[in-house]
């Protein structure tokens, strides 16, 4: 069982690093046999493979001994600029709001994202990155919608 969690992560690799993004793994690979959750739905992030905007990313969550789960995770508490057809009137900014949290998560440590909810199809968690809390992170770094796109706030009703 264990020669084929290596096989799967190594085949999970080798397919996202051909599609063009690098994929980090957390702890190595080599690690991942001893690891253990603490109970109440908080689980550590094995490999973070996407990050679609400022927050909201796309991970393998390691929720049960040699159990692996691929999960949207939306992180709670943080609002940043949308990408996309829901841009709005701030897509430059929200791509660069994606690559700066893009690079705080690729130079982390440890993640860990704790289970609060669901909304669209994704996970909301509290995400602690190297046990920093990753919304305060991004409202101290002043990469919110209400920072960076004001006017896009008082447009809606």
């Amino acid at each position: 069982m264990k020669r084929l969690l290596c096989v799967f992560l190594f085949v999970l690799l080798v397919a996202v690093t051909v599609a063009g993004e690098p994929v980090k793994v957390f702890p190595g690979l080599s690690e991942q046999t001893i690891i253990e959750n603490e109970p109440a739905l908080n689980y550590l992030v094995l490999a973070v493979t996407r990050v679609i905007d400022g927050d909201t990313f796309e991970a393998w969550i390691h929720i049960a001994p040699r159990l692996a789960y691929f999960v949207d995770v939306r992180v709670e508490g943080a609002d940043t600029p949308e990408l996309g057809k829901r841009g709005g009137k701030c897509p430059i900014k929200a791509d660069r709001v994606r690559v700066l949290v893009a690079d705080f998560l690729a130079h982390a440590n440890e993640i860990r994202v704790k289970l609060t909810g669901y909304s669209f199809e994704r996970w909301v968690c509290v995400v602690t990155v190297d046990g920093v809390d990753l919304a305060t992170w991004i409202t101290e770094n002043k990469l919110t919608k209400a920072d960076l796109c004001p006017e896009e706030l008082k447009s809606k009703p």
